[in-house]
């Protein structure tokens, strides 16, 4: 009894969600308001091996123009697309990309024999396909591994090559946990568009970082962020990029919510849930 009552209660719960995520995106449409853009965390990585150029590739033909992925700095000073900085959950091997050399990282295979991408090639994949949406996550956050002066020649060469890169009509960000580095990038390239991503949710507190590192763009954790305080943001004039959604449900509550951005590890189903007219997302 008490598991079919928790499972009414969970569908009861995903028919409200969806109800919700409707009724917000007539309410958007009738204020003439854009519709949120999809953003695949990682190229997707719940469909496919994150920050792969395979990710990528699949993720461009299912229709997908919004993407995120993140960038390391390596021993000699090349770039590389991974989420950690130890390689040991992707590869077989074991290091931590900064005092990795690029032709070292470069031949290693993923778990699924895949190569680690450099960011030059995912540049010029992305370059072949205008109109596409790009947060390119700096992963600087490690004070030890990113000193001053080591910060301020990967925010010059990360910015040099996304800004050279950026064909018309696609929009390119630059974002990170680490405030030090978008302060760096504002301060030296000011019309750059920079994000704050922080795992708190969308507070006072977490827009008063953003603002005081001179960002107008905030990626905050879904689940710890009100309806209430998304319409603060919005009246201040910020952009809210909403994670993590994992599944239907977590979509269509980051749709009612009011996000700007839905970053999502299941882009592809997520397309097909808009295809299907279960939401109003820009793919």
């Amino acid at each position: 009894m008490e598991i079919r009552m928790r499972k009414l209660l969970f569908i009861s719960f995903c028919v409200l969600a969806f109800g919700l995520s409707c009724h917000y995106a007539e309410a958007q449409q009738a204020e003439g308001k854009k519709a949120p853009q999809l953003v695949a965390h990682r190229g997707g990585r719940y469909e496919a091996e994150e920050n792969t150029m395979p990710a990528f590739s699949s993720a461009l033909t299912y229709g997908i123009t919004g993407f995120e992925l993140d960038v390391h700095m390596t021993a000699d000073g090349k770039y590389v697309v991974m989420h950690d900085f130890d390689v040991s959950r992707m590869v077989n091997a074991e290091g931590t990309i900064e005092n990795m050399n690029y032709r070292t990282l470069r031949a290693l295979r993923t778990k699924k024999g895949n190569r680690i991408p450099s960011l030059d090639e995912v540049l010029e994949l992305f370059g072949r396909h205008p109109g596409l949406y790009v947060e390119f996550e700096m992963k600087t956050s490690r004070e030890d591994l990113y000193p001053a002066d080591r910060l301020a020649r990967y925010a010059e060469d990360v910015w040099t090559a996304v800004t050279r890169a950026c064909p018309q009509g696609s929009t390119y960000i630059l974002s990170s946990f680490d405030t030090r580095v978008i302060k760096y990038i504002k301060e030296h390239h000011h019309e750059t568009e920079v994000m704050y991503i922080t795992a708190d949710g969308n507070t006072e507190e977490t827009r008063s970082i953003a603002k005081a590192a001179g960002a107008t763009r905030m990626a905050c954790h879904r689940t710890r962020t009100t309806l209430e305080q998304m319409r603060i943001a919005h009246k201040e004039g910020m952009l809210i990029n909403l994670w993590p959604n994992a599944d239907s449900t977590d979509i269509a509550l980051s749709l009612a919510l009011g996000a700007d951005f839905i970053c999502t590890d299941i882009p592809r189903a997520a397309c097909d849930f808009i295809d299907r007219g279960d939401f109003t997302i820009n793919k």
